[in-house]
């Protein structure tokens, strides 16, 4: 046979282990199965603060009218009519007796 120079038998062999070891951690160690968990029902904390005061309901503003070419999307709908009425409501909030107290407007 031909002799092997154990220094370059070793360095191969240590090149192949390198080589065969994941570069990757399997994805299993990544993937947490919760599912059970889920399908628990959650117990309330007695330590959390309870709501307080009256249910605050929606509601329902005056309609924008009818527009022929509607946009694509909500967001395009809200961009083109902030542009158009920039001084016009967006968001009004109310007071406990249903009084405005901020308005918000689309535009500066």
């Amino acid at each position: 046979g031909v002799p092997v120079n154990s220094r370059v038998s070793s360095k191969i062999q240590q090149l192949l282990n390198t080589l065969k070891r994941p570069k990757r951690p399997p994805l299993k160690e990544f993937f947490v199965d919760d599912f059970e968990e889920l399908l628990e029902v959650q117990q309330p904390d007695p330590n959390q603060p309870k709501p307080e005061g009256n249910q605050v309901n929606v509601l329902k503003g005056e309609p924008l009218g009818v527009v022929t070419n509607w946009p694509p999307s909500l967001l395009a709908a809200l961009q083109r009519w902030g542009t158009t009425q920039p001084k016009s409501p967006c968001l009004t909030a109310l007071d406990t007796a249903g009084k405005a107290i901020y308005t918000l407007t689309y535009g500066t």
